[in-house]
């Protein structure tokens, strides 16, 4: 079996080599060092291509930027990359044969920079791994946040303040060290039996490692009335300002189905809503068992379309929370309400339905004064939109590592094979133990 502990010590060796020459330099006299104002205005930065880094020197006038002291502080900070799951030697300087003082400041500033953006908004481009991603990412200022660091000699604090620094994403950095056997355990701390395909810690260490990189792509204040999905452990989470948070079960797309990582709102609800099946599960999945089953189903074609009528038999049960997206992914009631039982909930065709549903949208319309209204549209049983005068978004994660109400550390499967993909991208190779094929998908979208 492949592990992390010996690749990492390697890498460990390899980037000690390299960050320890950076400090040794850093500790080494100024004519090995660009001191600041000792280079011609127009020479450093003025050739490079990374818009980052010109921004960096046009805002100081193309002079110099390192000091002994900030390489220090630098070297420190990239040597703390392992706690966030990254590699310190991915984002150790760049050392030329040769480099004049504007190189080895301008290789400087790319480190940083580089190192910067991995912990502000993440190591890999969320599209490389995800077919569609558009959930609200987190944006820094990094040119200017790392001017004002290095005039304030305050390098580290800003690095330190550049990852999430919620108690979740803390308590998962534990818990992908403890992995790692950093800490003498050998697998992170969790309240009640983690979930997973494999337990053993060099892959709960690539899961968990997968799982902070997913943290810091989000935006750090996401909207403070908002639900979300997560749809690796099938539940969302109703958040509103002023009230404990409500978590309910969901059934969530099946692994050649997946619910994208989308982020969307709805402002309305739509009572007794029609089901109006996409085409391509009509052809593949419907029209096939024949007229007999299509009226069982009290399905039949309206406006050119195959569409099963409303009512508590309805695939969307009595209630849609109407996503404003151009996916046709949303949030729904369902009349197989047994399926919130089932321990694994990844079986729609990426449609979201949502355990208790109606109480949800009795909740949320109270909160905006249209409970009245809703429960009168409900009881016409007919197709009736309740607009909420306010939009509500949604944010539907992938989140294989989330904390449990007592705070422990669950690790879920990689249904979707996302996490092993991202895992690779950050260099921490392939998973031990493949992923399993999920149940049938049941009647739904």
């Amino acid at each position: 079996m492949t592990t992390l502990a010996a690749p990492s010590r390697r890498l460990t060796r390899r980037q000690s080599l390299s960050l320890a020459a950076w400090a040794v330099l850093g500790a080494s006299c100024n004519a090995q060092t660009p001191a600041r104002g000792s280079v011609p205005p127009d020479a450093v930065g003025a050739g490079l291509s990374d818009p980052l880094a010109r921004r960096f020197y046009q805002q100081r006038g193309w002079r110099a930027a390192w000091d002994p002291g900030s390489i220090r502080e630098l070297i420190r900070g990239i040597a703390d990359a392992r706690r966030h799951g990254l590699d310190p030697a991915a984002f150790a300087p760049k050392r030329d044969a040769d480099p004049t003082p504007a190189r080895q400041d301008e290789n400087l500033t790319a480190a940083a920079l580089a190192y910067a953006k991995a912990l502000s908004e993440g190591f890999v481009e969320p599209r490389r791994i995800e077919k569609i991603y558009t959930v609200g990412r987190n944006s820094v200022d990094l040119p200017t946040g790392l001017q004002q660091a290095l005039a304030q000699r305050k390098l580290g604090d800003w690095l330190a303040s550049l990852p999430p620094s919620s108690a979740e994403y803390e308590t998962l950095s534990a818990a992908y060290l403890n992995a790692l056997g950093r800490s003498g355990l050998s697998s992170p701390p969790a309240s009640g039996a983690p979930v997973g395909t494999s337990m053993a810690p060099p892959d709960q260490a690539r899961q968990l490692a997968a799982n902070l990189e997913r943290r810091r792509w989000l935006a750090r204040s996401p909207a403070a009335h908002r639900i979300d999905v997560n749809t690796a452990g099938a539940f969302l989470n109703y958040v509103e300002p002023g009230a404990q948070n409500l978590a309910l079960r969901t059934v969530v797309g099946r692994d050649d189905h997946p619910t994208p990582s989308i982020e969307a709102p709805f402002h309305r609800l739509i009572a007794n809503p029609p089901w109006i099946v996409p085409e391509d599960i009509a052809r593949r999945e419907i029209l096939p068992k024949g007229a007999a089953y299509l009226r069982r189903q009290e399905m039949g074609w309206v406006g050119g379309k195959l569409e099963q009528r409303p009512g508590p038999e309805c695939a969307l049960g009595l209630v849609k929370f109407d996503l404003e997206d151009p996916y046709d992914i949303y949030l729904h009631d369902t009349s197989a309400k047994q399926l919130f039982q089932e321990p694994e909930r990844h079986r729609s065709h990426g449609c979201v339905r949502v355990e208790n549903a109606l109480d949800l949208a009795r909740r949320i319309a109270g909160e905006v004064g249209k409970g009245d209204a809703f429960d009168e549209a409900l009881a016409s049983r007919d197709t009736r939109e309740v607009g909420l005068g306010e939009a509500i978004p949604v944010r539907m994660l992938y989140h294989t590592a989330y904390l449990d109400a007592g705070g422990g550390v669950i690790l879920a499967p990689d249904v979707y094979g996302w996490d092993d993909a991202l895992a690779a991208a950050l260099g921490l190779g392939q998973a031990a133990a493949a992923r399993r094929r999920e149940p049938e998908i049941l009647f739904g979208p």
